[in-house]
């Protein structure tokens, strides 16, 4: 899960001698894309009764509020019954920085629209409702990034315990904030 992997160690190395403001690392649009491509498809069990898969992200900048969209395929399979729930999430979410791990994680996920198929026919409005708020409850928190464990020293040394992540125009903008 290499998000920022490659810009921060050279971030790192560039900047220890003598941090003494804000430090960027940038990530093109193109590659966030693939980045996030890497960790999917994702797959988890719910209430140990649903497997859910879900796969092929394809992500929109949105900048003017500071978030990211992403489009979503999915598929669940009841496991009693063997029924297959298939179709499209789409969701939008913003990113923080956590500093104890040096990650970079999905918060504040909205899901904007849920098309799903059970069988032949569309799943109950209900059923929709309902995949929607287990997507945004599953997916908040998220790590699209984690530092390994030399990142993380490596920030700890410098003091570093806070950084902006900024959606722009054309990819993400991540600010390490300097001690004062």
């Amino acid at each position: 899960m290499a998000l920022l992997g490659a810009p921060l160690p050279l971030l790192l190395l560039a900047g220890c001698a003598g941090l003494s403001g804000p430090r960027e690392v940038r990530v093109s649009s193109d590659e966030l894309q693939r980045a996030i491509e890497r960790q999917f498809p994702q797959q988890r069990r719910l209430l140990e009764i649903v497997d859910v898969t879900v796969a092929r992200p394809v992500l929109r900048l949105l900048p003017e509020r500071n978030r990211i969209a992403t489009d979503l395929e999915l598929s669940a399979v009841e496991r009693l019954s063997g029924r297959i729930v298939r179709g499209r999430l789409a969701l939008e979410y913003a990113l923080r920085y956590e500093p104890t791990d040096a990650s970079v994680r999905i918060t504040g996920v909205r899901v904007q629209d849920v098309q799903l198929q059970l069988d032949a026919g569309p799943l109950s409005a209900t059923g929709t409702r309902i995949a929607g708020l287990l997507a945004e409850r599953l997916l908040e928190d998220f790590a699209l990034y984690r530092a390994d464990a030399e990142q993380v020293r490596a920030l700890q040394r410098l003091g570093i315990t806070a950084a902006e992540v900024e959606v722009q125009r054309d990819g993400l903008a991540l600010r390490f904030v300097a001690p004062r």
